[in-house]
């Protein structure tokens, strides 16, 4: 498989600072190497930059920016035949590759890997964490013209969403989640046969969307896999358990592009986290 290596090192929309380094982290720790020795062909990797020229004052501006250019390049990669690898700063950056799977294949599905639900929107946050938003965002929920300058111009369909590995929900998160029937797999469940559970959660979905893109935060492993994180999980499913989880979406829904997200590689002196996004037990989706 060919695969295209895109970086997106912003944290939100901020450079060179906490998540914003994990991207290169991941490189440094040998991803190329690694997807190289599974007899996959790697292209130079792709960095995706926020010239000065094109900062405004107004971050979600900015956001749409980067997007629309993560966008391009995922588009461009699944039209060459390619499978994209997107490594984002932080959560913030799942928009550019979601819009990315829906204007080369036509909509987009996303399973969501995280400890957080992510799906707040102005109305319910308590905090204002743009960082708490983006898949409400993917869902069309909040911030329309962010996600339309991503070319997500039609919001993943909550038929077409599933959140695993999740253990720190805010009830407002909860009440989204119920009321929109969205599938979802909590860390709580994952103790054992957490392969067969994710199977049974997403088969009934795969027709929903054209393509998937699977978005896995690195703190869904939890501190002692991956130290460092700016908002740890409370607990988290055994790491066997995630990663056979993992393997399972890939083979329940037809995934076109993966991210790796939000690791900070300053609170992680030993480098633990990049081992392990780089490992090939977390890219079971490719």
């Amino acid at each position: 498989m060919k695969i295209a290596l895109i970086s997106l090192p912003y944290s939100n929309d901020v450079a060179r600072w906490g998540g914003a380094k994990g991207p290169q982290a991941f490189l440094d720790a040998g991803l190329e190497t690694a997807l190289r020795s599974r007899g996959h062909r790697v292209g130079k990797p792709i960095t995706v930059e926020l010239p000065r020229a094109k900062r405004e004052r107004d971050t979600i501006n900015n956001l749409g920016y980067l997007s629309a250019r993560v966008s391009d390049a995922v588009a461009d990669a699944i039209g060459r035949g390619e499978f994209p690898i997107v490594m984002e700063g932080n959560c913030t950056g799942c928009v550019g590759p979601s819009g990315g799977v829906a204007r080369a294949l036509g909509s987009a599905g996303i399973v969501w890997y995280d400890a957080h639900g992510d799906i707040h929107t102005m109305k319910t946050t308590g905090t204002g964490l743009l960082g708490g938003m983006p898949f409400a965002v993917c869902l069309g929920w909040e911030f329309d013209d962010w996600r339309e300058r991503a070319g997500l111009r039609v919001p993943v369909p909550p038929a077409a969403a599933a959140l695993i590995g999740a253990s720190d929900l805010d009830p407002e998160e909860v009440d989204a989640l119920t009321a929109h029937k969205i599938a979802r797999l909590d860390a709580a469940d994952m103790l054992r046969d957490s392969g067969r559970k994710t199977a049974r959660l997403l088969k009934a979905h795969a027709k929903k969307a054209a393509g998937w893109y699977l978005h896995f935060d690195m703190d869904v492993c939890g501190t002692d896999a991956v130290p460092g994180a700016h908002t740890p999980a409370p607990h988290w499913p055994p790491t066997a358990e995630l990663l056979a989880s993992v393997a399972a979406t890939a083979k329940s829904v037809p995934v076109r592009c993966f991210g790796l997200a939000a690791y900070d590689p300053t609170g992680d002196p030993e480098r633990k986290g990049a081992r392990l996004g780089r490992s090939d037990r977390v890219r079971r989706a490719v």
